[in-house]
């Protein structure tokens, strides 16, 4: 695989999580129409995406020893946060620190990553861009998504230069 595209690691968010996470997209975001429903781990947050000029038969060896010592987790959405200055608007975590011990566990595999502006904050977008009201910014702030969740597959996406997202691996968290 080619690693010159921007690749995060994710957990792919399950069923019916997703699809109500994708409901909320189709009204608020057209850039992220499509997009797979995630929690990105690196790339976005914390560590950077992995650095482009390793050996992706290396880096797949490291991440799949990661995902066969690392058990799924059980999970479930918090509030949803606004970041400061944006109309970036996600769903945080109840409960991040399933998600730190991941994104720590990352920084441990030798896979080496990009530098990243931001500190880590395990989140699921709903929405990125696009024209945004007040009415819109109530009826974000006011959904919930309660009910549990187990994350079981770790996923890396490319952004590909037409803005796209592909999925180009993934591996069952099975520790």
């Amino acid at each position: 695989m080619n690693l010159a595209h921007p690749t995060y690691i994710c957990l792919d968010v399950p069923e019916p999580q997703a699809s109500q996470v994708g409901e909320v997209r189709q009204r608020h975001c057209e850039r992220l129409r499509g997009f797979p429903v995630e929690v990105t781990i690196a790339g976005s947050s914390g560590i950077g995406a992995i650095r482009s000029q390793l050996d992706w038969a290396d880096v797949e060896a490291r991440l799949a020893d990661f995902c066969a010592r690392t058990p799924a987790i059980t999970a479930e959405f918090g509030g949803v946060v606004r970041f400061p200055g944006t109309d970036i608007f996600c769903l945080s975590l109840a409960d991040p620190m399933p998600f730190e011990a991941i994104h720590d566990g990352l920084k441990q595999t030798g896979v080496r990553f990009e530098d990243s502006r931001f500190p880590f904050f395990p989140h699921c977008t709903l929405r990125m861009a696009g024209p945004l009201s007040a009415g819109d910014v109530s009826e974000l702030f006011g959904l919930q998504f309660p009910g549990k969740f187990s994350l079981g597959w770790l996923a890396l996406y490319q952004r590909l230069p037409d803005d796209s997202i592909r999925k180009v691996w993934a591996a069952r968290l099975s520790g």
